[in-house]
């Protein structure tokens, strides 16, 4: 189980500085943080330098050193997967990155259980430009997946799913970091499933961290109109959960 921190990270394209002073306490592994904030904000520029595809200053930490590059998997939100690959061949060509080219039969069950896990065994000899976004999004997730990462980034990864198919991956990954020991950091716009799936939040905002810290006590009134710039309430449903009720925008 890896811990992960980050301390006064930031990134520059050039000698433009797009992120910054981004500070986080030990977020324990077994369990999923969520990434929020308003579109452009740097979210996925945050990813990005957490997994060294870009510079910058500050440090990644994990279980209080120094990140090994190898336990990172960054999932963006376009994969730029070759069309030409059945999922099968993506899947198993994800699998040998940084390894030989042998492939074992434990290998091969192992990425029939994948796609399994993900009720996507039936896509599996279809080519991945006959897959509708949806369809791609969770084969892009089965590739992340098969690496076995000890911390794995996810960008929008139920951006074009369905209601059913968003709760049924969230639910998933939730069992499977609790499972693995493996943190989980993931980019979300629906703040309820922030809510109701991930135990910490950082909430990104004009290419700074404008929040951190566990998610009941970081999406709140005030954190909605400063940043997402909307009246709204956070309040107890009838099973006692919060949930996040918009009023309106602020003009």
């Amino acid at each position: 189980m890896v811990a992960l921190a980050l301390k006064g990270l930031g990134a520059k394209y050039g000698r433009h500085t797009v992120l910054s002073d981004v500070n986080t306490d030990i977020m324990a592994g077994g369990g999923m943080t969520a990434v929020i904030g308003p579109n452009a904000a740097g979210k996925s520029t945050l990813f990005k330098r957490i997994s060294g595809l870009a510079s910058g200053p500050g440090t990644v930490l994990l279980s209080d050193t120094l990140r090994g590059q190898e336990t990172i998997c960054y999932m963006p939100q376009d994969t730029g997967a070759n069309a030409v690959l059945t999922v099968y061949e993506s899947v198993l060509l994800a699998s040998k990155q940084g390894s030989g080219w042998r492939v074992s039969d434990g290998e091969l069950n192992e990425i029939d259980q994948t796609l399994k896990a993900l009720r996507i065994e039936d896509l599996a000899f279809r080519g991945l430009g006959e897959l509708s976004g949806g369809q791609r999004q969770l084969v892009s997730i089965a590739q992340a997946l098969i690496r076995k990462p000890e911390v794995l980034l996810m960008d929008e990864p139920t951006s074009a799913l369905d209601l059913f198919r968003q709760i049924e991956v969230l639910s998933f990954m939730k069992a499977l970091a609790a499972k693995s020991g493996m943190s989980v950091l993931i980019a979300l716009h629906d703040l309820n499933h922030a809510l109701r799936y991930c135990e910490n939040t950082i909430v990104i905002a004009d290419g700074a961290m404008a929040a951190s810290g566990p998610t009941n006590d970081v999406i709140t009134a005030d954190m909605l109109r400063e940043v997402y710039r909307v009246e709204a309430r956070v309040e107890a449903c009838s099973l006692g959960k919060a949930i996040v009720i918009v009023d309106h925008s602020i003009v």
